[in-house]
């Protein structure tokens, strides 16, 4: 509310985009504001993510020790226990989703570290282009996040069967079945 502000550029056209250029009297200001968002945009959340993958690692790991210590003392007939394979498949997502926001958002801070520090040896080196695409492709671990969940809780079968579940307009279900095959439904 107290930085940015509307700059209109009139050459080559009309273009007016919020903004803080300008609103620092001095350029250590300006890089003691963009450290802050580089802190609470990266390296806070990259913080977070790591205690939290770590904090749910732990917890499959300690039940898996607890269900280890129960076989061992009770033997009884029951069915293979899935938290070994939970565990693995929580440890695989829990690496992708934090190198995919790694690979994904790096380069952008990287460069505009290199822009706080050294602003005109930056502008000089690197084209404008290059930095939106930088950003776009930070932006793009948006779409990489459920993305990879989805890889890694949906149940692919072999032969492209899906659960579908159909429901009539009442909103009641009427049946769920596995399809082999894709077909045609229609309701009245």
């Amino acid at each position: 509310m107290f930085i940015f502000h509307n700059v209109t550029i009139t050459v080559p056209e009309n273009f007016t985009q919020c903004t803080t250029h300008g609103s620092f009297v001095h350029r250590w200001q300006e890089t003691l504001y963009n450290m802050f968002t580089f802190t609470c945009l990266f390296l806070l959340p990259l913080i977070i993510m790591i205690f939290c993958y770590t904090r749910i690692l732990v917890e499959i790991s300690s039940r898996m020790a607890q269900n280890n210590t129960l076989s061992r003392d009770i033997h009884l007939r029951r069915s293979h226990s899935n938290i070994p394979k939970a565990r693995m498949r929580t440890l695989k997502m829990s690496i992708v989703i934090v190198t995919s926001f790694i690979i994904c958002w790096t380069p952008y801070y990287l460069l505009g570290l290199w822009y706080w520090l050294f602003p005109e040896e930056m502008e000089e080196t690197v084209s404008h282009s290059l930095t939106h695409m930088l950003f776009i492709f930070g932006l793009f671990n948006a779409c990489l996040d459920p993305i990879t969940y989805g890889l890694f809780t949906i149940h692919f079968r072999q032969g492209g069967s899906h659960l579908v579940v159909l429901v009539n307009r009442q909103g009641r279900e009427i049946t769920a079945a596995t399809l082999k095959t894709p077909q045609v439904l229609s309701f009245q």
